[in-house]
C-alpha cells in the first residue's frame, strides 16, 4: 500500500475521506434534546470522552442540524449510548431532513435530556463550551448524571451500515477452566 502526502494548502478529496472514515468502526449513540418542549434525538458516532475530572465529553453535530440549534439555545443534552438490538431507533434518528421526535423511544427519568429506553447507557449534560469547525459544531458538555445497564453490548456502525460485537468464544480445558 502507497500512502501520498499532500501538499500544505490541500485536503482530501470529499469522497475518498467518507471513504476512508467508513473504515473507522464506532459506537452508535442518539444526541438528545428537546426540541419545542419535546424530545428529540439524532444518531452520531462522533461522541469521545474528553476528561474525567470533571467528567466531560464532546459530540460533533452538522451546523445547519436541529439539534444543533436546539442544543446551543437549551445549553443542555443527552447522550443514549445503544444496544446492538437498537437498529430501529439509530436509523429513525438518522433520516435526514425528517422529525426525529423520540417519544416512542423514550422514557421517563430524573436527567433533565431526554433518554433512549433500554439504552447501554446515557449520559445527562450541560453545554460549557461549542466550536465551529468547517460545517460542524463540536459541544462539550459536562456531564452532570451518567447512568448505565447492568449488561448488554454496544452497536457499532462500520463500513456504512450497523453490526454487533463477534461473539466472543474463550479456550477452556477439558475441565471447563480457562487456561
Amino acid at each position: 500500500m502507497t500512502l501520498t502526502l499532500m501538499k500544505p494548502n490541500e485536503t482530501a478529496h470529499e469522497a475518498a475521506f467518507a471513504e476512508a472514515m467508513s473504515r473507522l468502526a464506532g459506537g452508535v449513540a442518539v444526541v438528545t434534546c428537546s426540541r419545542d418542549g419535546r424530545p428529540w434525538g439524532t444518531t452520531v458516532t462522533a461522541v469521545a470522552s474528553v476528561s474525567a475530572d470533571p467528567p466531560t465529553v464532546l459530540v460533533s453535530l452538522g451546523s445547519t442540524a436541529s439539534s444543533a440549534d436546539a442544543i446551543a439555545a437549551t445549553g443542555r443534552f443527552g447522550i443514549s449510548i445503544l444496544e446492538q438490538r437498537q437498529q430501529t431507533v439509530a436509523r429513525y434518528c438518522s433520516l435526514p431532513g425528517a422529525p426525529k421526535f423520540l417519544e416512542p423511544f423514550t422514557r421517563e427519568t430524573r436527567s433533565e435530556s431526554p433518554m433512549v429506553s433500554r439504552a447501554l447507557a446515557h449520559l445527562d449534560c450541560e453545554l460549557v463550551e461549542q466550536l465551529e469547525v468547517a460545517d460542524h459544531t463540536v459541544f462539550f458538555g459536562r456531564v452532570r448524571d451518567a447512568r448505565s445497564a447492568r449488561s448488554g453490548s454496544p452497536l457499532l456502525y462500520f463500513h456504512r451500515d450497523y453490526h454487533r460485537l463477534a461473539a466472543q468464544h474463550t479456550r477452556r480445558d477439558s475441565r471447563g477452566v480457562r487456561p
